[in-house]
């Protein structure tokens, strides 16, 4: 036991505190968007994006539209900062996962102690983003 916990203790200091994934899973595949720097305006994009309520349907145009809404006018030059991949990084602090199969939304930081929110996207774009206390 003391093992496993040396090796949680390793991997907390290899996180970066600012960086993020939105994942999105489709019916038949996952996508997951990254950035490195900029985890802190993840909630609010994805609550902007899912409150036009288009292309929930559509993973592709909505995952699209997500990423566009994360890169930041400045860094659209930038061959850093921001990805999309096929995977989750262990070492990302934020990670919002959107289930279009089931129409739920769930958000973990491994630094704010958030462990698994989960809801109804419906809930998330009505309640949840307006009284979450974000910093």
């Amino acid at each position: 036991m003391l093992f496993i916990f040396y090796i949680k203790i390793k991997h907390m200091e290899k996180i970066n505190y600012n960086s993020g994934q939105i994942q999105i899973i489709a019916p038949h595949y996952s996508v997951y968007l990254y950035t490195h720097d900029y985890a802190k305006t993840l909630v609010g994009i994805v609550h902007d994006i899912l409150s036009k309520k288009k292309r929930w349907d559509d993973p592709d145009y909505l995952a699209r539209m997500l990423f566009c809404a994360m890169i930041p006018p400045k860094d659209w030059d930038s061959e850093t900062g921001f990805g999309i991949g096929t995977q989750y990084y262990v070492d990302t602090n934020l990670l919002i996962t959107i289930d279009l199969t089931e129409n739920f939304i769930s958000i973990s930081s491994f630094g704010s102690g958030v462990d698994n929110i989960k809801m109804d996207m419906e809930d998330f774009v009505q309640n949840f983003y307006n009284s979450a206390e974000l910093e």
